[in-house]
């Protein structure tokens, strides 16, 4: 397991090893929903899920 922060909270988060770029998780603190930016060798980078909104072809 590697160990991620939650850039919301801070708090500390357990990611599996074979997480892969692009994974949706939530923080189990604050229940942010965060995306895996970066997996490289202990190094695993969160940032907050950015929801679009939808324009309805507007």
């Amino acid at each position: 397991m590697k160990k991620a922060k939650c850039p919301d909270c801070d708090a500390e988060i357990e990611v599996q090893d074979d997480v892969m770029k692009g994974e949706i998780l939530s923080c189990p603190s604050c229940g942010l929903e965060l995306e895996v930016t970066c997996n490289k060798g202990d190094s695993v980078e969160l940032k907050e899920l950015g929801i679009e909104g939808e324009d309805w072809g507007e």
